[in-house]
């Protein structure tokens, strides 16, 4: 029976370590790649997290007068109480240990979501293997737009399939490469690889035949084995604010105004020249 009540106490301290990765995974899915390094290491790296954070909250619970010994000393004394009085005071702490392991749970994932923010945004990025996904994760989180170009592994007289689209998704595996992609507003073409300049074919829209009410949504998932290069151009179909661009789109809107309110009084001006257009005179007669 103590074995059960040792391995649940341990299990109990460990939530903090636990919910870290829970934090890391929640803000970005590829920040997980930092404890992609087997089981015993998440286990030790879940432990040493959980160490650090009941040293701090048990560090500021000491600075307001909190002393664990004192706090665990009535406990202790189950050879020489009563059964009745041991549970009666086992139950009178379990609110406050409770209380304590939400607290180290909600740090956990606190620190674990700061962590993941670290490393996306690029303070912490020195932790992970592969930094450069991080760019494209990052661009994605700020609204930004990165076209993609895929080279493909199908050839045909030395001519290999191209495809061009926005960056939707990408997954890496653990060495780095890619599992897949997927690109939205399609195009495929072609690389002329017996051409000296490497021309490429026009680009042909995968959905141009599409309507707008069938094109709900339009994904081409690229699977990794068929993916011989792939270019990521932060560049392409950006669209960037700039102060003379705001300033024309003001007088655009203004100068827009005005000719509505032109054509409002101008409509107003006839309508209220315009003849009037009740019965002519001896119509009532006329009927009579």
């Amino acid at each position: 029976m103590s074995a059960i009540w040792t391995t649940a106490a341990l299990v109990a301290l460990l939530f903090p370590g636990i919910f870290f990765f829970i934090g890391v995974a929640t803000y970005e899915r590829f920040s997980r790649e930092v404890i992609r390094s087997g089981a015993v290491s998440e286990i030790a790296l879940a432990t040493l997290v959980s160490l650090l954070i009941h040293i701090a909250l048990f560090t500021i619970l000491g600075a307001f007068g909190f002393r664990l010994s004192a706090f665990l000393a009535p406990l202790a004394e189950y050879d020489s109480v009563s059964h009745v009085e041991m549970v009666k005071r086992f139950t009178s702490k379990l609110l406050p240990i409770a209380l304590y392991l939400v607290t180290a749970t909600a740090c956990g994932i606190g620190l674990g979501v700061i962590v993941a923010i670290g490393i996306v945004t690029g303070p912490l990025r020195f932790l992970v293997k592969h930094k450069w996904a991080y760019d494209l994760v990052d661009r994605d989180r700020r609204s930004g737009i990165t076209t993609v170009y895929v080279m493909t592994t199908t050839t045909e007289d030395k001519k290999v399939l191209m495809y061009r689209g926005r960056l939707h998704e990408f997954m890496l595996q653990e060495e780095g490469k890619l599992s897949y992609v997927i690109l939205k507003d399609c195009a495929r073409y072609y690389m002329n690889f017996g051409d000296p300049e490497l021309s490429t074919g026009k680009q042909l829209d995968i959905f141009r035949g599409a309507t707008a009410q069938r094109r709900i949504w339009d994904y081409l998932m690229i699977d990794g084995s068929n993916i011989a290069n792939v270019l990521f151009d932060p560049s392409v179909q950006t669209i960037k604010t700039s102060d003379a661009g705001t300033k024309a789109l003001d007088e655009a809107v203004r100068a827009r105004r005005e000719a509505l309110q032109k054509i409002k009084r101008a409509t107003a001006t006839m309508t209220a020249n315009s003849p009037s257009t009740g019965p002519r005179p001896g119509a009532e007669g006329q009927r009579q």
